[in-house]
């Protein structure tokens, strides 16, 4: 890295630890009815119309969740045509998916990006789909938590990494590739301070916070935490293409989805509900 490019990263890095502190983190490139339904959420009772008229503003983001309504992965056997049936249907927690699933692909979509930027945006896209859908087939086939919220929470888990990148294009003279490597552990913090502020559950906020663990914190019962760090583990080595090793990662014997001494790990037989709700979300 030049010095140039060096003394230009640094800045970067000293804006983004103030905007960290001071909690402002407001995510650029994200459509404003995105915005207004997570706004919406943060009140202690939620107006179901309010969140309908929202959706119905935006006729892109109207078609995302009556698309999710009628996919397979909802067991869908009659067509939904109204978006508060819709919304109805799929409930709170996959509302919001579906705003934050929607507001991802649009960023990659967005007008003035070069082809370098629009692959990194739709990496992390790609991302958040694959650990999404690992979160919520993890949460339904072998825990007794809301499957719905660990989908967000997978969706959600990139967020911290999407707003480095948002922030890197503003900035200008910065290699984002460089970047990343220097603020890895970064993410997970901005994860957290986003969903805070958007009024998301405790839980799903340590989550955010803890996603790198490998191992987290034991509790009584399986938690977001171990299930998104689930995800990752199987993610990661599934792109790798190296046999995961269950002795060498406890998580995955507690949640029981490796047996100890079992050599290569897979979600192998849960493919089909993988792939229901990888297609929902990119409908």
């Amino acid at each position: 890295m030049s010095a140039e490019a060096m003394q230009s990263a640094a800045g970067f890095v000293q804006q983004l630890a103030s905007d960290l502190n001071s909690g402002d983190l407001e995510l650029p490139m994200f459509p404003d009815s995105v915005i207004r339904i997570q706004r919406v959420f943060r009140k202690e009772e939620v107006d179901i119309n309010e969140i309908v008229r929202i959706i119905s503003s935006d006729p892109g983001l109207a078609a995302r969740v009556l698309q999710l309504a009628n996919s397979a992965a909802m067991r869908a056997n009659k067509e939904i045509v109204d978006v508060r049936q819709a919304v109805v249907r799929i409930g709170n927690k996959l509302v919001q998916s579906s705003a934050v699933a929607f507001a991802l692909r649009q960023a990659e979509l967005s007008n003035g990006l070069s082809d370098a930027s629009r692959a990194v945006l739709r990496d992390i896209w790609s991302e958040s789909v694959e650990l999404a859908a690992r979160c919520y087939v993890i949460a339904k086939k072998y825990t007794r938590l809301n499957a719905d919220e660990a989908l967000l929470a997978g969706l959600l888990s990139v967020i911290g990494r999407l707003y480095i990148f948002m922030k890197s294009e503003e900035h200008g003279g910065v290699n984002f590739d460089e970047l990343e490597e220097i603020l890895a552990g970064w993410h997970p913090a901005i994860a957290k301070a986003i969903a805070e502020s958007w009024n998301m559950s405790e839980e799903l906020v340590t989550a955010l916070e803890s996603q790198l663990d490998t191992d987290p914190e034991l509790r009584e019962s399986a938690s977001l935490a171990e299930v998104l760090s689930a995800s990752r583990i199987l993610l990661h080595h599934e792109v790798a293409g190296e046999d995961l090793n269950a002795s060498e990662f406890p998580l995955l014997q507690r949640l029981g989805i490796a047996d100890h001494g079992e050599t290569a790990v897979t979600l192998e037989e849960h493919a089909e509900a993988i792939d229901q709700i990888r297609q929902g979300l990119r409908a």
